[in-house]
């Protein structure tokens, strides 16, 4: 079925929001799933409903299944807030998406039943599945103002003893240095503003962290795999939540430098990494994390949310986003217990270590004292 063209509504703005690793399953009855799932869908619907997006994208790790009915079920579910509310939706897909039994094409295709599904893979000789780009037009149909790339980050690395994590292949960079050269070609020269949005972070994304300092350490992540020799904080022009390590290639595929060399990314966002959700700039490129929607997962607490990204007709390169947490919308957890409803898991970890710490000293100054009482007791002998 042929789709209506994104535009720019008549106020000039379109709104996109991004929502990450879902996770979603088939099961119900274990693992107080039915609460959990509750969860997740309530956050869904009330965004939905406050932050009126113009388009959804879902940035991979979505769901998982062991049959295609199964996994058609599953994809009802977590489009169902987005569907009801005729919201126009795409999607990447993530490294553990491919690894349930349903092939990633064919889990394409059941998205594809929705009639507001706009995902689709523009060329099966190309590496991945669902790589694409979507033109947004002028409010007034005339013209395309911007573009959104769509990109198939695949999964764990041919060679695992230079990569745990794969790269964007050289074929797909060919492919969007090519499609956007062409669209630049229709747009008089001049590059088509874009954002990029995939799963699996870029390494260029630890040019926005900086080494933790001793005393921050309780504040800082481990690096992960090639960086793990080190402890990170975000530095400070970077806005937002570190929570974990970036869990990126352990080399460079050359996909950042492909967005300098042709000069339309604005932006790129990128699912994987659970709890992180900070957002700065590399060489003029916003690069932003979208912390799990999901309470299925590892996650942070009562935290998970969705990323809005607002973009200007009339001031076309600014691009503006912001995250949106559970407890900003006033939703109170069925599935966490009252402590985890008001920590994170920063705060937590910090909790268990001070509470080891103080029982360490506890217990050291105990025994300090019973020493000293024996002591006491042999010289009064």
């Amino acid at each position: 079925m042929k789709k209506e063209p994104l535009r720019f509504n008549k106020d000039g703005k379109f709104k996109i929001m991004l929502i990450g690793d879902l996770h979603e399953y088939y099961d119900m009855k274990s693992d107080n799933a039915a609460a959990k799932v509750d969860d997740t869908l309530n956050l869904l619907t009330k965004a939905v409903s406050e932050l009126e997006p113009d388009f959804v994208i879902y940035l991979g790790d979505n769901a998982r299944a062991a049959t295609e009915s199964q996994m058609r079920s599953i994809i009802s579910r977590i489009t169902y807030p987005v569907s009801v509310n005729e919201i126009p939706f795409d999607l990447v897909f993530g490294n553990h998406d491919r690894e349930c039994d349903v092939p990633l094409k064919t889990q394409l295709k059941l998205y594809q039943e929705h009639d507001n599904c706009y995902a689709f893979n523009t060329d099966d000789s190309i590496s991945g599945c669902g790589n694409h780009n979507i033109i947004i037009k002028s409010h007034d149909g005339e013209k395309d103002m911007f573009n959104l790339w769509l990109i198939d980050s695949h999964n764990l690395y041919e060679d695992r003893s230079k990569s745990y994590y794969d790269v964007v292949h050289e074929d797909q960079l060919e492919w969007y240095k090519k499609t956007a050269k062409e669209l630049a070609e229709k747009n008089g020269g001049k590059p088509i503003p874009s954002l990029v949005f995939q799963h699996i972070p870029v390494p260029e994304e630890y040019e926005l962290l900086r080494e933790a300092k001793p005393y921050e350490r309780l504040d800082s992540v481990q690096g992960h795999k090639t960086y793990s020799n080190k402890y990170y904080v975000l530095k400070p022009q970077v806005e937002g939540y570190l929570g974990e390590a970036p869990a990126v290639p352990d080399f460079n595929g050359g996909e950042f430098a492909s967005w300098k060399e042709t000069g339309d990314v604005l932006g790129a966002f990128f699912g994987h990494d659970h709890m992180n959700d900070f957002v700065g700039f590399v060489d003029g490129i916003m690069l932003g994390q979208c912390k799990t929607a999901s309470f299925r997962v590892y996650t942070d607490g009562c935290r998970p949310g969705v990323r809005m990204i607002t973009l200007d007709e009339n001031n076309i390169e600014n691009v503006q986003t912001k995250m949106y947490h559970f407890k900003d919308f006033g939703l109170k957890s069925k599935s966490l217990d009252p402590y985890m409803r008001h920590v994170t898991d920063r705060q937590d970890m910090k909790l268990k270590v001070y509470g080891t710490a103080i029982g360490t000293v506890a217990a050291v100054t105990a025994a300090a004292v019973a020493v000293n009482k024996v002591s006491k007791a042999k010289k009064k002998k």
